[in-house]
């Protein structure tokens, strides 16, 4: 901008200011920052009697800000009904089919001089020296059109505040390029335009559905169900951002799969940043080792140790067990750990009596339980405590005792626990988390979980934990994330027609979800074995996206290790997906399905086993291994929004 044309702009807002002679000339100059930019739209209270409610709202390419004019930080209950006012004046802004979320915007304390010593995370404090710096150069959330159409429609709720744009102001600049507002809407015009964008911006928009959920308060436990792409995890972040904006107290989000906490911490930065000090994404493993080392409770986990004890006990089971078709030494090694450990199985008779859920395609009677229990559990137990090693089942079991015995004090709690692919918990990480959030049955727990991905051996009701749902049940049921060709794709694969929705009641499955998003493109191959690592390369070239698009995903980590030397190979930058944060780098990434879930990626690469030609007409252990098969299908086909590619190997 030239100076002559900077000195018309300052004249222009000098104009519009002058026509609010409440004001101060400090308050002035705090409104004349974003007036003095592009594509700004400026409310001002007009009476100036602006008791419990913002004295004006700036709103522009950063976001929205409810601006409060004040010398000192008010009360924390001022500020709540400040937020009440604002979140209600921008509340049901509807824009195609999708919705403004309220809890977005930020309260801007406009301060003489902005020296906050208490903690501030549900406010931003400012002075002339820094509001430039703070509302004008941060990242981009509201494109030019959505801001005019924000400031349009709140200007015809709030008659009583005098609107300002400085889209009449004079000005040479160029109009802004097309932003993106996470957490607002898009029409579908910006959805296409939106694909160019970061994923992790693109896929935090909400529906007025989504919305609803993310404003529903539970008076206890909660869960939230539903198939791939439904949005489970978004709302949920969602959720605990909403409830960080009016509530002290820290907050704790939590997974089976160690990596998808920080991985969901990217997305979190981005809805509530300044509450980022006082939640904790974190794996429930790692958060169980920390917990029992300040609790001064001893535990010795030795991998190498425990591989060992169970080898020893295969050994002297072996002769026995692998006579059962369709088992193997994984098989026998999962039933330990998540059928009788994992579900805390204390006695014989008990395991006697247990559904096996996931793994009643082998039949183990009376007799071939009790073989289990007496030489393969019991030895493997002994050779244990001998050696004084725990298993990770140990621990988690230590970390529910140290809990019942002396619960988190204050300087240790949560006002809020969100835990993610719930379906793959033990039953006992189950009661944990319960125990974490409180135990009681007022809870602030949320589960969210979908049964059709369960990729892991052994079965529970939420109920069994001693968790009561009492009807706070909800189940999402439209896709967000895949392109209509990925979901039509994904449709097709048979990992079960039914589902529970974790507590014993009939969910809602993919193939009946309805995709939002038209086009996308998917390609299916049969490779030989021999072909494949050429195949994959040749198909990444050919599709010419970015590496930073694509993911790779396998089933086991031996494949995952194999197929990034090979892209590596081939000229690729390369990410393991146990690295991966979510952050947008110009790498490919590699990894098992087991990484991959709860994850979204632009484009995705399967490599799998050539299924089987329909599981209903397989028995015993054949059948669990095609289900599994399927339900790890399911995961990695569902990760991409726009292009999958899959390979069924051949020999």
């Amino acid at each position: 901008m030239t100076d002559i044309a900077r000195e018309r702009r300052r004249r222009w807002v000098e104009r519009k200011l002058a026509d609010l002679p409440r004001l101060t000339a400090a308050q002035r100059r705090f409104l004349s920052v974003p007036l003095s930019e592009r594509d700004w739209h400026v409310l001002i209270d007009r009476a100036g009697d602006n008791e419990g409610r913002a004295s004006g709202f700036a709103i522009g390419r950063t976001g929205v800000y409810a601006l409060v004019f004040t010398d000192i930080v008010p009360s924390r209950a001022h500020l709540v009904r400040v937020r009440k006012h604002a979140e209600e004046a921008f509340a049901g802004m509807l824009f195609g089919r999708e919705q403004f979320v309220p809890h977005m915007l930020d309260i801007m304390l406009l301060m003489t001089s902005a020296v906050v010593t208490e903690a501030h995370d549900q406010f931003i404090a400012v002075d002339e020296s820094t509001i430039r710096t703070t509302l004008i150069t941060g990242e981009t959330k509201l494109s030019q059109r959505r801001a005019r159409d924000i400031a349009l429609s709140v200007s015809d709720r709030l008659t009583w505040y005098q609107r300002i744009s400085t889209e009449s102001a004079p000005t040479a600049e160029p109009a802004s390029s097309d932003g993106l507002f996470g957490e607002s809407t898009l029409t579908e015009d910006a959805r296409s335009n939106g694909l160019a964008r970061p994923f992790r911006e693109w896929m935090t928009f909400l529906d007025p559905d989504q919305l609803a959920l993310v404003h529903t308060n539970f008076s206890g436990p909660a869960r939230f169900s539903g198939p791939a792409g439904t949005g489970k995890s978004v709302v949920a972040l969602h959720k605990m951002a909403h409830f960080a904006k009016r509530n002290p107290g820290r907050i704790l989000f939590t997974s089976f799969v160690r990596t998808l906490p920080n991985y969901h911490r990217q997305s979190f930065a981005h809805l509530a940043p300044h509450a980022l000090d006082r939640t904790e994404f974190i794996g429930l493993h790692a958060w169980t080792t920390e917990f029992l080392r300040r609790r001064h409770v001893h535990y010795y986990l030795d991998e190498r140790l425990q591989e060992d004890a169970f080898a020893r006990a295969w050994k002297r089971a072996r002769e026995v067990l692998s006579k059962i078709d369709g088992t193997d030494y994984q098989y026998w090694k999962d039933e330990l750990n998540r059928v009788i450990k994992g579900r805390g199985l204390a006695t014989r008779d008990a395991y006697r009596t247990i559904r096996r859920a996931g793994r009643e395609g082998i039949q183990l009677h009376g007799g071939r339980r009790d073989y289990v229990w007496e030489h393969l559990y019991r030895p493997y137990q002994a050779r244990m405590e001998e050696r004084g090693i725990d298993d990770f089942n140990d621990i988690i079991r230590k970390a529910i005792d140290e809990l019942r015995a002396r619960p988190l004090d204050a300087t240790e709690d949560f006002a809020m626990v969100v835990v993610d692919e719930v379906q793959d918990f033990t039953l006992l990480e189950l009661q944990l988390v319960h125990h974490i959030a409180g135990g009681g049955s007022d809870a602030n727990l949320l589960l969210v979980g979908d049964g059709q991905q369960q990729v892991y051996a052994g079965g529970w009701r939420i109920s069994d934990a001693g968790i009561p749902l009492a009807g706070r049940g909800r189940k999402l049921r439209t896709n967000y994330r895949n392109r209509e060709a990925v979901l039509r794709y994904t449709k097709r694969i048979e990992a079960a027609d039914t589902v529970d929705d974790l507590d014993g009641q009939q969910g809602f499955v993919l193939r009946d979800s309805a995709a939002v998003l038209s086009g996308g493109s998917v390609t299916e191959r049969f490779v030989s074995r021999s072909e494949i690592d050429m195949a994959l390369v040749r198909a990444i070239k050919d599709s010419g996206l970015p590496s930073a698009d694509i993911a790779i995903i396998v089933n086991t980590r031996k494949d995952a290790s194999r197929y990034q030397e090979v892209v590596e190979r081939a000229g690729f930058p390369v990410i393991p997906l146990e690295k991966y944060d979510g952050t947008q780098l110009d790498s490919v990434k590699v990894g098992t399905v087991h990484r991959a879930k709860g994850m979204d990626f632009a484009a995705v690469f399967y490599i799998t086993e050539k299924p089987p030609a329909a599981i209903g007409e397989l028995t015993g252990g054949a059948r669990d291994r095609a289900e599994v098969l399927a339900r790890q299908t399911l995961v990695a086909v569902s990760r991409p929004r726009d292009y999958l590619w899959v390979a069924l190997l051949t020999d």
